[in-house]
């Protein structure tokens, strides 16, 4: 019996496959044994399970029949394989997979029963994936199983957790240093260097301290909160914040333990960044159009972009990000960031160019003349349905059919956008019972969401100056002030003004109406008044109504989008917004003189 082999092959599925074959004639045992150069007891001993062909017959099996190795392999058992199981399964000894890829015997098991990779061979995990013909997310699952990589993750655990619960403590604003035992420790079990290591750490700290802050929030409101039903919203949300501290804690090890088997170097990097840049633009790219030395473009592992070429010998080839790639960066980009901060200064300067965002002076200006600001709410502030929109869409559909509305395939799928588009054929009394429902739908989310990456703090600066602040939006005015409790021991949401979905669905964005109603209660005069949005409608609603629309546009499509509503001011984060505010705020100065 082959080594390794009796809890992988199949000998019922070489079965199956051998009466497939021929385009479903099918063909005998001796006739495959005469393809193999086998003879057909041992056809018949592996399909009975007596005996599993070592991974040269499993390769020469899978090529008689047409079908690949992994086809003729036992999949009951596959979860718990490791990497050396499924190459084997694949039909591969260790030679073959070091010879075609070029590397030495020894990288290649280092990684196989070590599952570490030097710095130099960081596209080893994507070479060997792209070789067995599966993902890097298959790899790195085997990977888990190998005793090696489950121990070198029980090791790294203790560290982690004890670097985490010490800079959570009350009143550490610090990050971990590179010389902290723990610190150490953890770089010599992943063979980095200390200051890799601190850095990371210091990112997942600051993490855990946003949800730590989250849940003081929460459990003040739970012991303080005017009602019974905040108090028990409030203790649902502390809760979840320390569900996500645990999974932060308990998921690190592996984190870092995968992406140092992937860790790019910085012009690599930078490769790989700078065509995720423009992967909305759908662009064919050179190293030259890109601004970077071709070396840094061919040094990118396989599968994490798409090579082409021109057309015609000699022409230089071109370069697009693969959805591998993209995935890569959306997982590790905060990661890298940290890194290579250098990198992270060109990327948010070529994002901002290709996007046609304003600079910080055209905003500080609008900001320092600013008397109200003005914010849309799901997709800015939060993603409202982020977790359940079909659902909550399914519901709204059912409700509408009771009513007896007629929903057609053209109906706008979000919840919002579908209440929008039934004003035109249902009665009012129909739409207030489903702009009732939806109202329910839409607080009982509002109680789980969670603040999008920097809106708390652009709130906060906010509230440091002398700006008046309301949140007009389509949705109902319950759920923005669930929303807004949830953050007020952060960020004093008793400030904040809320104009939600008006009584006549009618008069929702684009109408100005709600814009406009907020700038005049505000007392701010519409030249003067910002509204911060995300939507077409958003733009729509404030070019109307005459106020200063600015458009969060984090990706070139979205900023194309809102320019062709007539946005000419657009930012790719709020950070960018947040920025300019914290200058104005820090600085002594009068509305309508800059300091």
């Amino acid at each position: 019996m082959a080594r390794g082999l009796a809890g992988m092959f199949d000998g019922a599925r070489l079965r199956q496959e051998r009466a497939r074959a021929d385009g479903g004639r099918g063909i005998s045992a001796a006739e495959l044994a005469v393809r193999v150069g086998a003879s057909k007891a041992q056809i018949l001993a592996y399909e009975n399970a007596r005996y599993c062909p070592d991974p040269q017959r499993i390769q020469a099996l899978a090529k008689a029949l047409g079908v690949s190795p992994l086809q003729l392999a036992d999949e009951a058992g596959k979860a718990s394989w490791t990497l050396a199981d499924l190459r084997r399964a694949s039909g591969l000894r260790a030679r073959d997979v070091t010879g075609r890829l070029k590397v030495s015997p020894r990288s290649f098991r280092r990684l196989e029963s070590d599952g570490l990779v030097s710095a130099r061979s960081f596209g080893l995990v994507a070479a060997v994936a792209e070789c067995l013909g599966v993902r890097v997310d298959d790899i790195e699952g085997h990977l888990s199983n190998v005793p090696v990589v489950r121990e070198r993750l029980e090791r790294a655990r203790v560290p982690c957790e004890a670097l985490l619960e010490r800079y959570r403590a009350p009143g550490r604003l610090d990050v971990p240093a590179p010389d902290e035992p723990e610190v150490v420790e953890l770089a010599a079990l992943y063979g980095r260097p200390a200051s890799v290591v601190a850095r990371l750490m210091g990112h997942e700290v600051v993490r855990v301290r946003g949800a730590q802050r989250r849940l003081a929030g929460f459990a003040a409101v739970a012991d303080y909160g005017g009602s019974a039903d905040e108090q028990a919203d409030a203790r649902r949300g502390v809760h979840a914040e320390h569900e996500r501290i645990g999974q932060i804690s308990a998921s690190l090890p592996g984190r870092l333990d995968a992406f140092f088997r992937c860790l790019l170097p910085a012009e690599t990097w930078r490769a790989v960044a700078l065509l995720q840049t423009v992967r909305g633009f759908g662009l064919w790219l050179s190293p030259g159009q890109l601004g970077i030395e071709a070396s840094a473009v061919t040094s990118i592992p396989a599968g994490l972009c798409r090579t082409s070429t021109a057309g015609g010998d000699g022409d230089a080839a071109l370069y697009q990000i693969s959805p591998e790639g993209s995935e890569h960066c959306a997982r590790y980009r905060s990661w890298y960031d940290v890194l290579y901060p250098g990198i992270r200064t060109i990327l948010q300067a070529r994002e901002s160019q290709l996007s046609g965002h304003v600079s910080g002076a055209v905003l500080r200006e609008h900001f320092r003349l600013a008397q109200a600001v003005l914010f849309s709410f799901d997709g800015l502030l939060c993603r409202l349905f982020a977790t359940n929109l079909q659902s909550v869409s399914d519901h709204l559909v059912q409700a509408a059919l009771a009513l007896q509305l007629s929903v057609g395939p053209q109906t706008p799928t979000d919840p919002v956008g579908m209440l929008r588009d039934l004003v035109r054929v249902g009665s009012p009394a129909q739409i207030r019972r489903l702009d009732h429902f939806l109202t329910l739908l839409e607080t009982e989310a509002a109680q789980h969401a969670e603040p999008l990456p920097g809106a708390q703090q652009l709130l906060r600066v906010l509230m440091e100056g002398p700006w008046r602040m309301a949140v007009v939006t389509d949705h109902a005015a319950q759920a923005v002030d669930t929303f807004l409790a949830h953050l007020a021991p952060v960020i004093g949401s008793d400030r904040v003004r809320v104009f939600g979905r008006p009584a006549n669905p009618r008069l929702m964005k684009p109408h100005p109406h709600a814009v406009a109603l907020a700038a005049g209660t505000l007392g701010s005069p519409h030249a003067q008044t910002i509204l911060i949005g995300e939507s077409v409608a958003d733009a729509l609603a404030a070019r109307t109504a005459g106020v200063v629309f600015i458009g969060l546009a984090p990706t070139p499509r979205k900023a194309q989008m809102l320019r062709e509503a007539g946005a000419t001011i657009t930012v790719g984060s709020l950070r960018e917004i947040t920025s300019v505010v914290r200058s104005l705020t820090t600085a002594p100065y009068t509305r309508g003189r800059v300091p």
